[in-house]
């Protein structure tokens, strides 16, 4: 039921209102009194200010309160996730899948948060025009022309020119909001997690020592074919060598316990590390001016030592390998002295010559291998303090074989051919090295000519030599680490920290915003929510300038009647005036003592009694009609 009622006929004390019409008597509240005075109001109350929903403190304070708990709980979940690894995403398909939890989470953190301050700010808009009212003598383009609606750069603006500081910070806050989207995007990502099973026991198939078939050389000889099939296919290294220089004892890897995916074990075993230790030719000088046919003579030092040596002269390119001999600063014995590459372009009638000199380094190392390949996939040095064998002690000495240079004197038909094929095999793989790169002619016109692929072509061949020769067949149990990666689903740290101080922000801003809006209205006079059109009317309804309005001007029209003046809310009737209007109201503080029902005003007698002309004056109107 309504809180007002209409009052009985009062003797034409407003002859404006015929007595007969219910929508034209006065209303009064049901507990006045029901004369005819015109005193009949005298007892309303002062009404209540209306406060729109979101616009209440404790509304607002409590949403800043569990924004700010929202922010807790995201660096709760970072801390977590960090020591739990994240969690496991076994179920999460029954929810759409991992992708559509990564999209619907930030729509559910954000979404509620946005709409809020958005509607907190659409109501601080609609409500700015009354503040500027109720404080009187505000101009039309501050209170009844202003419009906060024209888009977010529009109401900053408008804003800032009008030192409305409530409608600014809250745009201030709706543009922090924007940026908690793109950030919680990023609160969850999903990562492999490192799942360790200790203590799983492997069987180990070699240890370290000289393998006594190694004079037969087919291991030589089978590092050499895969070093010439890798230079020519671009192979990559065999189980159990790494990185072409690291040759580990072999174990057993298991067989995948899972999917086999990202499975690997971790093995400590022994190792050997091969370098070729290549370098160029100090100086290099070539005869090469002979018929084709005939003896190329080549010549070359290095570290002290001279060479000398003839290669045929075919008109194509020529390569080859021999042994460092008869070198005062370098006597090693046949199989372990320095060797020779060289490498000729007949395009560029030029001779690249590479010394290289061999050597090993043993040591204990953790290998990690994949268990569906079975490569290693890394190595981890431990120390060097390996067990007695004859690999570092007697008789290599840690010393290793050049590869390439055997004694085979005695020796059978088919180790004298493995001896041959074994130098032209590595010798070929050197020089078929430069396929990738352009072939000989390009490569030796490079500042370092063959040097680094001499190096990496070597060094693989004594590796593979290693993996087969300083390893005996020795089975032995030893005590692994199984590992998985598990896909797992965590909370992005950056992002996360991010999104909570963005949050705190946001919540602090807004709560220093709204109660700075609070002491701002608290003079505003509108008793109800004037977003309606009959709550529009309610605040003009018996105002004088509002019958200068008429129906059908434009918002030029507009502004030209409303331009120059200055309004105000009246503090006894709540009524919108035009400052000359009623100057005497408009900053009374007193409470209403009656209700004011001053005669409705006509076009006529508004604006210093002139009679208003134009097509939107009453004769107009009426002259239209006839």
């Amino acid at each position: 039921m309504s809180r007002y009622e209409p009052v009985a006929p009062y003797d034409k004390v407003d002859g404006e209102y015929p007595p007969t019409h219910p929508l034209r008597a006065p209303l009064v509240p049901r507990h006045s009194s029901t004369s005819g005075s015109i005193f009949a109001a005298e007892r309303i109350p002062r009404p209540e200010t209306f406060i729109p929903f979101f616009l209440r403190t404790w509304v607002v304070i409590s949403v800043a309160i569990g924004m700010v708990f929202l922010a807790a709980g995201v660096e709760v979940a970072v801390f977590r996730s960090q020591r739990n690894q994240g969690w496991r995403i076994d179920g999460i398909n029954m929810l759409g899948g991992i992708n559509f939890l990564k999209s619907v989470v930030p729509v559910v953190l954000t979404a509620p948060i946005t709409i809020f301050w958005m509607s907190v700010d659409r109501d601080i808009a609609r409500y700015q025009p009354y503040i500027a009212l109720s404080k009187g003598r505000a101009s039309a383009e501050r209170s009844l022309l202003l419009d906060y609606t024209q888009g977010r750069a529009n109401s900053i603006v408008r804003s800032l020119m009008y030192g409305h500081w409530a409608v600014f910070l809250s745009s201030l806050v709706c543009l922090a909001n924007l940026g908690l989207s793109p950030l919680s995007a990023g609160l969850l990502t999903t990562h492999n997690a490192v799942i360790i099973t200790p203590n799983v026991p492997i069987q180990s198939v070699k240890t370290l020592g000289l393998d006594p078939d190694y004079v037969t050389l087919e291991y030589f000889n089978a590092a050499a074919g895969y070093s010439m099939a890798a230079a020519i296919n671009n192979l990559t290294d065999p189980p159990f060598l790494f990185k072409g220089s690291w040759a580990i004892a072999q174990f057993e890897v298991p067989s995948p316990i899972g999917t086999g995916v990202n499975e690997s074990i971790i093995v400590p075993t022994t190792a050997i590390e091969s370098t070729a230790g290549c370098e160029p030719a100090d100086t290099v000088s070539l005869n090469s001016a002979v018929a084709i046919g005939s003896n190329m003579t080549i010549t070359g030092t290095w570290d002290g030592c001279t060479v000398t040596f003839a290669a045929n002269h075919t008109g194509n390119d020529g390569y080859g390998v021999l042994p460092l001999a008869n070198c005062a600063t370098h006597p090693e014995p046949a199989p372990v002295r320095p060797v020779l590459f060289w490498v000729y372009s007949a395009d560029l009638d030029k001779v690249d010559l590479t010394f290289c000199q061999p050597k090993i380094d043993v040591w204990n190392v953790v290998a990690q291998a994949s268990l569906v390949t079975g490569d290693i996939s890394n190595v981890t040095l431990v120390d060097q303090n390996v067990p007695p064998n004859n690999i570092t002690g007697t008789p290599i000495n840690g010393v290793p074989f050049n590869g390439v240079e055997f004694d085979v004197d005695g020796a059978n038909l088919y180790v004298k051919a493995r001896a041959l094929s074994i130098q032209t095999g590595v010798a070929g793989a050197v020089y078929r090295g430069a396929d990738p790169y352009g072939g000989a002619s390009v490569v030796m016109q490079a500042d370092n000519g063959y040097l680094n692929i001499t190096e990496n072509v070597y060094t693989r061949f004594l590796a593979l030599a290693a993996k087969a020769s300083y390893f005996n067949d020795v089975d032995s149990t030893i005590q692994s680490t199984l590992t998985s990666y598990q896909v797992r689903l965590s909370v992005y740290p950056f992002a996360a920290h991010c999104f909570a101080a963005a949050l705190v922000f946001i919540a602090v801003l807004a709560s220093i915003n709204h109660f700075y809006h609070c002491h701002d209205r608290s003079e505003t006079l509108l008793a109800c929510e004037a977003t309606t059109i009959a709550g529009i009317i309610s605040t003009a309804s018996s105002s004088k300038f509002a019958a200068a309005l008429q129906g059908g001007m434009n918002g030029e029209e507009i502004r030209a009647v409303l331009g120059g003046r200055t309004f105000g809310i009246n503090k006894r009737t709540w009524q919108i005036e035009a400052t000359e209007d009623d100057d005497r109201y408009l900053f009374d503080r007193r409470p209403p003592m009656e209700l004011h029902l001053g005669k409705r005003s006509s076009v006529s007698s508004y604006d210093s009694g002139k009679t208003a002309t134009g097509p939107y004056s009453p004769e107009m109107r009426r002259d239209s009609k006839r």
